[in-house]
């Protein structure tokens, strides 16, 4: 087929040199558009709405070069659109790890948590300061599958206690993990039954002897059915008034100075008068600690016939009778200090309780003030815990 071009098809209108100058000067588009605008052949490249050059199809078939420049610009596109994608979706699951771990930490109940690390570092130390010729990393490291040990039964009894809790739980602390669903029941049971199995397991691979072990399995037996039934000793305040104290001012106390003592290769001595002191203490403190806790219960366990001190005489006679018991405590460990100076260091033991009566009474003055109310009951409950904690960090210096 021959292919011709005429004249009339190409015709251009004249232009000038100057005009062309001009032109050219003030933009190259416009000379380049007004010689498109020149050409009219219906066999040359029409002009589309979008100014672009569209060749016929029965003349020229499809154009290779713009298949495989449209070809590329699709694949980059595509594999821009993975690379971005990748880094989103590695985000969400980062999200995920990041939200569930700190729902995790929020049913560990920090404060009670803290109990257990300070109390098994203070007492570990002061069988130490009393053994200086055991303070060694070596024998640090060697205790510290311990530490987890006790941390992972502490994570069981609060677990246990949060899932039977759960009801009462929607009423006194909706902002727990599992009555807020940030944790189902299932996802609560598998992390409370993996504390349970590892504590027992890191117990094993030490070899702890048969007290230890004896000890922290007493430990897990009250700590079930403190809250679990058909025992659930928290029912009733004159059970959990035993089982609490006996639990961490005897069993856990005991425990761990018992297992300190004899991995050092020393013999354990029940009577010895820091292990009397610090057993004494505990134990009242925790009678103390025990029935303070529900001043933030009190709606929740009327609700569901649950016979707290608090809910059955009202938080105020609850709370001077308690803090007073804490009060007399300080005062008797003042004076012990004072009185067995060969047993204890008085310039520690005198100043240290006096300051933390002293806080605890200011304390109590505060919350008697605020009539008692949830944040400031919260507040006094979270403070108790931070002093017991301070007991330990003394107790190896006293």
């Amino acid at each position: 087929m021959a292919f011709s071009i005429s004249h009339s098809s190409l015709r251009l209108s004249p232009i000038a040199p100057h005009q062309r100058f001009i032109r050219a000067s003030s933009h190259d588009n416009n000379s380049v558009l007004s010689i498109k605008n020149k050409i009219k052949s219906p066999n040359f490249p029409s002009k589309s709405s979008t100014d672009k050059l569209i060749f016929p199809v029965g003349l020229y078939g499809e154009n290779q070069f713009s298949k495989s420049l449209s070809y590329g610009k699709d694949r980059r596109n595509n594999i821009r659109a993975s690379f971005e994608a990748q880094p989103a979706d590695s985000k969400t699951t980062l999200a995920k790890v990041s939200r569930f771990g700190s729902t995790c930490y929020k049913f560990l109940r920090p404060y009670a948590m803290s109990h257990t690390v300070a109390s098994a570092i203070g007492l570990f130390a002061r069988v130490l300061v009393d053994n200086p010729q055991f303070l060694k990393w070596s024998v640090v490291l060697k205790a510290f599958p311990g530490l987890i040990a006790m941390i992972l039964a502490t994570a069981y009894y609060i677990g246990i206690n949060q899932i039977y809790d759960a009801d009462i739980d929607r009423v006194n602390k909706p902002y727990l993990p599992i009555p807020s669903g940030e944790l189902s029941l299932k996802q609560a049971w598998f992390l409370v039954i993996s504390d349970l199995l590892a504590g027992l397991l890191i117990l094993r691979l030490m070899n702890a002897d048969l007290i230890t072990t004896s000890l922290y399995c007493a430990g897990l037996f009250l700590g079930t059915f403190y809250s679990a039934p058909p025992l659930r000793f928290k029912e009733s305040s004159f059970q959990t008034s035993i089982v609490n104290p006996l639990m961490a001012g005897i069993l856990h106390n005991i425990g761990v100075l018992y297992a300190s003592t004899v991995s050092l290769g020393l013999p354990f001595n029940l009577s010895s008068p820091p292990v009397v002191f610090i057993v004494i203490f505990i134990t009242l403190y925790f009678i103390v600690i025990t029935n303070l806790k529900d001043l933030t219960d009190i709606e929740g366990d009327i609700k569901h016939n649950i016979r707290t001190l608090p809910a059955i005489f009202g938080p105020r006679k609850t709370t001077f009778f308690f803090a007073g018991i804490l009060l007399a405590t300080y005062v008797g460990s003042m004076a012990a200090g004072i009185c067995m100076p060969q047993a204890f260091r008085p310039y520690v033991m005198v100043p240290a309780h006096a300051i933390l009566g002293a806080l605890t009474f200011f304390k109590v003055r505060k919350l008697d003030k605020a009539n008692y109310s949830m944040e400031e009951s919260a507040d006094f409950y979270q403070f108790l815990w931070k002093i017991l904690c301070l007991e330990f960090v003394i107790f190896p210096f006293i």
